[in-house]
């Protein structure tokens, strides 16, 4: 149970409002039988993308690969372990990959109904996302969760990864909250509650895969509507 009431809320948006492995999954299969791969094992070849991408999104996020590369090379090296070796078809499957995920709209477990009730008891909200820009606004607004939030930080535009500190305090500042009425809510541990415990602030770790967490967080739970229990 929370130990007091938060008035601003900080935000991740993938796997903690948007059901990013949903999503990607159904994306992916469906892309395959566009561009003619009907055959290959999907739930595998959607294994060996995720492996793929988490190794190449930590790269970027240390500023060690380019976006540009990302975008390409996660698909190229999966292609690779499938046997086909074509840099342009990764490319243009790459691209109408990202073309067509905001076109996804599986949200995780109650996270519309939370939304709906932080905003109507007058809670201040704010994204803070590590994705890219042209993708997280459109996920926001097809997924009709967008006018819950007075502000979006999104680190490709604010010049700084979570877990910097930096982004934290401009999402807070830009709700207009308070550090003692502030909790972080998202699903990377790394990213999102060290990253609050840097800055300063509680932490609500929705930690849905019920992994095992020594790092104390002020919260650790499975289920978004914990967040309710204030």
């Amino acid at each position: 149970m929370l130990k007091k009431a938060y008035r601003y809320i900080l935000f991740d948006l993938d796997r903690t409002l948007w059901d990013f492995d949903t999503n990607a999954k159904n994306n992916v299969s469906r892309l395959l039988d566009v561009y003619g791969f009907s055959l290959i094992d999907k739930d595998l070849f959607y294994e060996k993308y995720d492996a793929i991408n988490h190794k190449l999104w930590a790269a970027y996020e240390k500023g060690e690969l380019s976006k540009d590369l990302l975008r390409s090379e996660r698909f190229y090296r999966t292609f690779l372990e499938f046997g086909t070796d074509n840099r342009e078809i990764a490319t243009e499957f790459g691209e109408e990959y990202l073309n067509t995920m905001p076109l996804q709209t599986a949200l995780m477990p109650y996270a519309m109904e939370v939304l709906e009730a932080l905003y109507k008891n007058g809670v201040k909200m704010a994204i803070i996302s590590n994705g890219f820009k042209e993708v997280q606004y459109k996920k926001l607004d097809n997924c009709n969760i967008s006018r819950f939030f007075d502000a979006v930080m999104i680190s490709e535009e604010q010049g700084v990864h979570k877990p910097s500190p930096v982004i934290f305090k401009r999402a807070l500042n830009a709700i207009g909250g308070e550090k003692s009425l502030a909790l972080m809510v998202g699903d990377d541990f790394m990213n999102d509650i060290e990253g609050a415990m840097i800055f300063g602030i509680d932490q609500f770790f929705y930690n849905y895969k019920s992994v095992p967490c020594d790092g104390g967080p002020t919260y650790d739970s499975n289920d978004l509507r914990d967040l309710l229990t204030f």
